[in-house]
Formats: C-alpha cells, structure tokens, sequence
C-alpha cells in the first residue's frame, strides 16, 4: 500500500486524537455513548494497512454518512476510490467539496490538486492540463507543477515543460529533474540544436546522470571522443553502479580516436572499484589479446573466486569450448545452455526505492516514478 495513504490516515488519526483529548476535558463518555472517532478511524486504518481498500472504503462510506462535513475524510475516501479505480466516484467527491461555500485557499489548492490527479489517472489530460494551469497561476505549487509536468511528459510536449520552467522561480528537485529529461529529448531530437538544449538542462541539475550520459552520446555524435569519455568519468564518479551501462560509450570513445589514455588502464581502475562482469568481459579481451588465452582464464578464475557468477560461469566455459578439447565440448555447451537460460529469465535492472525490476534500463522507474533510481543489478545471476 502506498505510504502516502498510510501517512495520510495517521495524521487523521492524530488530530481527531488531539480534538478528542481537548474535549475531555470539559465532556466525559458515558459507557453506554457511541465509540469516539479515534477508535474508528484506528479500525479504517486497520484495514488499510491489511491492505482491505474495499473494506476500508465501507467503513469510512458509513462514517462519511455520520459527517457528511469532514473534508479531510472525503479525501482519503476519494483517494481509496482512485486507487480502487474508480475514478468517476472519487471526481465527484472533489467536486462536491469544491462546491461547498467558504473554503480555505489550503483547502481548495488540495482539492485541485487531487481533481486534477484524477483526470490525469483517467486519461483525460487537456482536463487536467487546464486545471494544473490555472492552479499554477494563482500559486505556483510544488505538487501542482510536478503533475502538470508530468502530465505534459506523457504526452511528450517537451517544449512545453521548457517554456513554463522558465517561468518559474524556484522548482522542487522532482520537477528540476523532469526538466532536464525535457530537454534530453529534445536534443535527441534535433542534432543541430543538441547542445543548446544539454546545456540548458545543466542549469537545472548539473550532476544528473541522465544529462551526463547524453552529453556523452551527443559529444560521440560529433567525434569528439576526449568530451564525451569527459562526461562518461563524470556519469561513474557520480555513481560507479552505472559501470555497466557507460561501458559502451566508453569503449566507442577509444574506438573514434588514439590518445594518452590507456583502455585497459582505465578499466583495470575502475575494476578495483566496482568489480562487474560488463568489466570481466572487456578486460578478458584485452588481457587474451596482450598476453595470451592462459592468462584469461587465469584472470577469470580469481574473480570468480570472490565473485561467483552464473554469467562468470558461462565466460569460463565459452574459454574451455573454444580452446578445443572436443571430448569436453558436448558437455560443456549443455552447461553454458542451461546458464544462460537462467540468465536470460533474470531481471537486469532494480530500482533502489520501489524494488520494480526489468529487463532494461530506465532513468525513471515505470514503477513508482522515481528518477535515476534504476540501477543495475550485481549479484549471483547478473553483474
């Protein structure tokens, strides 16, 4: 269950706590009185937690019936209705609240919101567009730009996401990084003006990794092989974990030009750092290439030895087949089938702060939305 809806219900919790512990002092509870509402709202809560949205939304329906004027309870009913999927009810809800007379401006900036979440979760994005926008405009709200946003991501209007940053004084850093994925797509989609929007987005969130990758990948487009290998040193200093997916670029850095630096050098560095096996199988080329087939499978056994790994396996036995040892070769190709078969049915990548795991790599997770949290997976079937 999402950890708003559990913050949410506990605060609910605490202030009819408080209400209640005031009221104590001037009414006392008969034994025979109705429970007080902290009691029952603990009892809605209890079926959150157990993860009972539809028990949950028929406990606090009946309690909504009791009072009918309790905002903060039709929040959290209209918030269950969402995420139950039933949208329509809960765009009612926010609109009856929105009809009542004399509301706060807190009251009704959160109501916006919520509405326009809703139209945003059904789909109905020029609905929730307008509404972001007009909430915008009277009070730039962290919440409201980050929907409108993304709102406006999913349909990829990137300009649009441009043009109104600019506009803004302060951005939450959600909303800077949303910003910067903008204008990435934008230079991906126009060469000529590539480095006009990267440098745009540095502005915004100048250690991203997204940014730095795709300086990387424009610089290469360019030849410039120094600037983007530049930026790829940037991108691992930032975060060793993306090793792996920098590798590739790295590698076309020294293939586009002959230079100073050691290829091998620079992996065997970041080797001692953060050993994986998109390093192990680069350095065996090189290290087969300069000092012969022994020596690599030298190299990939002590590895092996402090980091078992099916794909280090499957490595290994591609060495043994390929040397030659015809009444080993049989065997040894059912051994390397069956690994990477295995292999092949393990997710690659894992976001850090929802466990979402796939097959490929994402710098915001389908899963819960997050940027740059997807990272690659190390261990026994993968890096």
């Amino acid at each position: 269950m999402p950890d708003w809806l559990i913050f949410l219900a506990v605060i609910l919790l605490l202030g009819t706590g408080w209400i209640i512990g005031r009221y104590q002092t001037l009414f006392s509870f008969s034994q025979s009185s109705t429970p007080p509402r902290s009691s029952q709202l603990f009892k809605g809560l209890n079926y959150l937690i157990n993860e009972q949205p539809d028990q949950a939304i028929h406990y606090f329906v009946n309690m909504l019936e009791e009072d009918s004027e309790s905002i903060d309870l039709q929040m959290v009913l209209a918030k269950l209705f969402r995420k139950q999927g039933e949208i329509d009810r809960a765009i009612i809800i926010h609109q009856r609240l929105l009809a009542r007379p004399n509301l706060s401006d807190t009251s009704t900036l959160r109501i916006h919101i919520e509405l326009a979440q809703n139209f945003y979760s059904a789909g109905l994005y020029d609905r929730a567009e307008q509404l972001l926008l007009e909430t915008v405009a009277k009070k730039p709200d962290v919440r409201a730009i980050q929907l409108l946003f993304s709102v406006w991501s999913d349909q990829q209007e990137w300009l649009k996401i441009i043009n109104q940053a600019s506009s803004l004084k302060t951005l939450s850093e959600i909303s800077r990084m949303q910003v910067v994925a903008a204008c990435c797509e934008m230079a991906e989609l126009n060469d000529e003006d590539a480095f006009t929007y990267l440098d745009k987005a540095e502005r915004y969130k100048p250690n991203s990794l997204l940014l730095n990758y795709r300086y990387s990948e424009a610089y290469l487009g360019e030849g410039a092989g120094r600037k983007a290998l530049k930026s790829l040193r940037k991108l691992i200093s930032l975060d060793q974990s993306m090793i792996p997916i920098a590798l590739p670029l790295v590698k076309r850095c020294f293939e586009s030009a002959l230079w100073g630096i050691n290829y091998r050098t620079l992996l065997e560095d970041w080797f001692r750092v953060q050993p994986s096996m998109s390093l192990v199988k680069e350095l065996l080329i090189l290290i087969i290439q300069e000092e012969g087939e022994d020596s690599g499978k030298l190299f990939l056994i002590e590895y092996l030895k402090t980091h078992p790994s099916i794909p280090g396996l499957v490595q290994l036995v591609n060495l043994h087949v390929n040397s030659g040892h015809t009444q080993e070769s049989s065997v040894l190709c059912l051994v390397r089938e069956l690994c990477d078969q295995m292999v092949d049915q393990e997710k690659k990548f894992q976001c850090q702060k929802c466990g979402y795991q796939t097959l490929k790599m994402y710098w915001q997770c389908p899963g819960c939305r997050s940027w740059e949290s997807v990272k690659p997976v190390y261990g026994l079937n993968s890096e």
